[in-house]
């Protein structure tokens, strides 16, 4: 094949966009993959998250039976301090109302 020819000059441009999308979709593949592992990291913060708060609501939960049972004045305080009332008749812990907060703006598209 003659370097003059224009199916020549046409392979060798072929070749070299083929040779550029080669090292975009390298990049790409790299930068998806450091994406991924982030999404993995805040999923696993998250079911962490979940499971911690099960366990600080049965840790609720004994702390109030505990005071309840004990007559534990020092106890129900420091509860009450956290935002957590213990109801007098069945002694079963309740998380007082957050404050409302302002709902946010609805984004039109």
């Amino acid at each position: 094949m003659q370097t003059d020819s224009w199916p020549y000059r046409l392979l060798v441009a072929l070749s070299g966009i083929t040779l550029v999308l080669v090292v975009v979709y390298i990049f790409v593949i790299q930068d998806n993959r450091s994406v991924q592992s982030e999404v993995n990291q805040r999923q696993q913060f998250i079911n962490q998250s979940i499971q911690l708060g099960r366990v600080n609501d049965a840790l609720i939960r004994a702390l109030a039976a505990t005071a309840v049972s004990n007559k534990d004045d020092k106890l129900r305080d420091l509860l009450a301090q956290n935002g957590i009332t213990i109801n007098p008749t069945t002694g079963a812990p309740e998380r007082e109302a957050a404050p409302a907060t302002a709902a946010p703006a609805a984004t039109g598209r």
